[in-house]
């Protein structure tokens, strides 16, 4: 932040957790904390569909689509709770940071 910031409220910005370089991943575009959460919500949700589909499959005959759908579970699941603890995190980063700073960390 700049000196300005600091003097126009008294106060030091906090740091951002999981500070994302601009334009180096699609993540990085999504400022929101909000948004970020929702968009892993979903793909978080997807894994259980598709896990979902899976097992009915298995439930038909179709040898190896239970260990398919554990693997997708595991690879959806996995990334969509990861991005979801993220999300969460900048919430509350962001909260802190209107709260000290006065304004959003993006205006």
């Amino acid at each position: 932040m700049s000196d300005v910031d600091q003097t126009r409220t008294g106060g030091t910005p906090p740091k951002e957790p999981f500070p994302v370089p601009e334009g180096g991943l699609f993540i990085g575009q999504i400022r929101e904390p909000w948004v970020m959460t929702v968009f892993f919500a979903v793909i978080a949700v997807a894994g259980v569909v598709l896990f979902v589909v899976c097992k009915k499959a298995a439930d038909g005959g179709a040898q190896g689509a239970l260990g398919a759908g554990w693997a997708l579970l595991a690879m959806f699941g996995a990334v969509g709770l990861l991005g979801i603890v993220v999300g969460i995190r900048r919430w509350r980063w962001k909260h802190e940071y209107v709260r000290v700073m006065g304004r959003s960390p993006w205006a």
